[in-house]
C-alpha cells in the first residue's frame, strides 16, 4: 500500500477523532469519587461539579464508587472511552495501590490520562500530651531503646497514614508495631485512649485534638510548617532530614482521551480551584491548593511509584 493511499485511508478516522474533540462536551462530565461521601477526595469533586457547568458549558454529575482502596473507580476511568468520565485520584490509588495489590486492573503510567493535581495535605506526627515523650528524637530514642514495643495506629493497611508510619520507621532505623483500624477516627480514639502510643495521620484528621490540647504534635510530614500549626517543626527540622510526605489529589481520565480534552479539562479543573471561593472552601477543608499540570502530573506518578515501591517492598506489604 502506498505511503498516499495509507493517508488517504487514515483521514477519514483522523477527522472524526478531531470532530469529536472540537464538540467537547455534549453531555455531562462524570466525576467518579473512589470513596464514600464525606472524604476530600469527594469534597473536591462536588466543589469541581459545582462549576463545571461555567467552565466548559455542561455539568459534573458526582458519582461515589468506593472499593479495593480506590482501585475499581480508577480502572472504571480507565476503561472508559466516552471522553466525558473523570475520576479524582490521589496518592494511594495511583502509587501505592499498585505494590499492595495483586491486580487493581490498571497501570497508572499507561492506562490514564493525568490531567491536573489540585490539592495536597501533609500527615502530622502526634502523641498523647501525657505520654511522656516531648519531641521527635525522644520517640526515636524510646523507639531504639525497646524495639517493637511502642504501637502506632493507622486508618488501615495499605493506607497513607500506614505507610508514611513504615517510611518513617525504615529511615529511623527503628521498629514499630502497626495497628491497623478501619478508618481514622477509631484509630485516633484508641490513641486518646491509651491503646497505642502514636499516629501519623492527615493533619485535619488530629488537628482538633492536638488544638485541644489532648494530644501533642511532635512533626508535621511537610517540606515546610503547616499555618494551622505553626510552632510545630518538620521532619526535618526535628531531626530526620530527607523525610517528607504529601498526600496529594489530582483529576485522571482515560488513556483514550484525546490531548485536546484533556487540555481542556485541565485548564478548566486548575481555573476552578484556583478560584478565591473555591481555595477557600478547599482550605477550610484542611487541605492546599497545589496545582501541576497534565505533564508535572505524569512525572509526580513516575516519581511517587518509585519511592513508594521501595517503602512497601521493604516493608514486605501485600493486601489479597
Amino acid at each position: 500500500m502506498t505511503i498516499l493511499r495509507r493517508g488517504l485511508l487514515a483521514a477519514p478516522a483522523l477527522l472524526a477523532v478531531r470532530a469529536r474533540a472540537e464538540s467537547w462536551p455534549d453531555r455531562p462530565v462524570r466525576i467518579l469519587v473512589p470513596y464514600t461521601p464525606g472524604a476530600i477526595n469527594d469534597t473536591l469533586a462536588r466543589l469541581v461539579g459545582e462549576k463545571m457547568g461555567d467552565a466548559v458549558g455542561q455539568l459534573g454529575v458526582v458519582e461515589n464508587r468506593p472499593g479495593a482502596s480506590g482501585s475499581l473507580a480508577i480502572a472504571a476511568t480507565a476503561q472508559a472511552t466516552d471522553n466525558h468520565t473523570i475520576c479524582v485520584a490521589n496518592t494511594a490509588n495511583l502509587t501505592m495501590n499498585p505494590f499492595l495489590f495483586a491486580n487493581t486492573g490498571y497501570d497508572s503510567t499507561k492506562d490514564i490520562a493525568p490531567l491536573c493535581v489540585t490539592t495536597r495535605l501533609m500527615n502530622c506526627l502526634a502523641v498523647r500530651s501525657d505520654g511522656g515523650i516531648g519531641s521527635l528524637r525522644e520517640l526515636i530514642a524510646r523507639a531504639k531503646a525497646q524495639p517493637g514495643k511502642l504501637s502506632y495506629a493507622s486508618s488501615g493497611a495499605g493506607s497513607s497514614p500506614h505507610l508514611a508510619a513504615e517510611l518513617f520507621r525504615v529511615q529511623a532505623g527503628i521498629e514499630l508495631t502497626h495497628v491497623p483500624y478501619r478508618g481514622s477516627a477509631p484509630g485516633i480514639a484508641d490513641l486518646l485512649g491509651g491503646r497505642v502510643d502514636m499516629t501519623i495521620d492527615n493533619l485535619p484528621n488530629v488537628l482538633p485534638h492536638v488544638q485541644g490540647g489532648r494530644l501533642k504534635a511532635l512533626a508535621v510530614t511537610g517540606s515546610e510548617r503547616d499555618p494551622t500549626l505553626p510552632d510545630v517543626p518538620t521532619f526535618a527540622e526535628a531531626g530526620l532530614p530527607g523525610y517528607e510526605v504529601y498526600v496529594w489529589f489530582g483529576f485522571i481520565g482515560g488513556a483514550a482521551m484525546p490531548q485536546a480534552v484533556r487540555d481542556r479539562l485541565s485548564q478548566a479543573i486548575i481555573g476552578i480551584v484556583q478560584g478565591a471561593e473555591t481555595a477557600e472552601r478547599i482550605r477550610r477543608a484542611g487541605a492546599t491548593v497545589w496545582v501541576q499540570d497534565g505533564a508535572q502530573m505524569a512525572a509526580l506518578i513516575r516519581s511517587e511509584l518509585g519511592k513508594w515501591g521501595g517503602v512497601i517492598r521493604a516493608a514486605n506489604l501485600r493486601i489479597d
